[in-house]
């Protein structure tokens, strides 16, 4: 059974979506993706205690089907990936 979603899962999507829409669908790099997340989670107290890990998320995501690796490009957010941003808020 799928995990339910929790705001760290939204922060990623965001990122990913909004990197798309900024950059004319370019796909972020993970290291690109690594940065960002942090820098926006940089005041939580997540970030000290571990509960975001970042790469866990990010594979769970892929495997749920809200993120898509193309060929070791870099991640683009999928059709399931928008609708759940556009019904969810950060």
């Amino acid at each position: 059974m799928p995990r339910t979603l929790d705001k760290y899962d939204y922060v990623i999507l965001d990122i990913v979506f909004a990197f798309k829409r900024n950059n004319n669908n370019q796909l972020i790099k993970l290291a690109q993706l690594e940065l960002a997340f942090w820098s926006r989670i940089e005041h939580d107290d997540a970030k000290d205690m571990q509960s975001a890990q970042l790469g866990e998320r990010i594979a769970t995501l892929y495997l749920q089907g809200y993120l898509s690796n193309k060929g070791g490009a870099g991640y683009s957010i999928t059709k399931k990936g928008r609708e759940e941003i556009a019904c969810s808020t950060i």
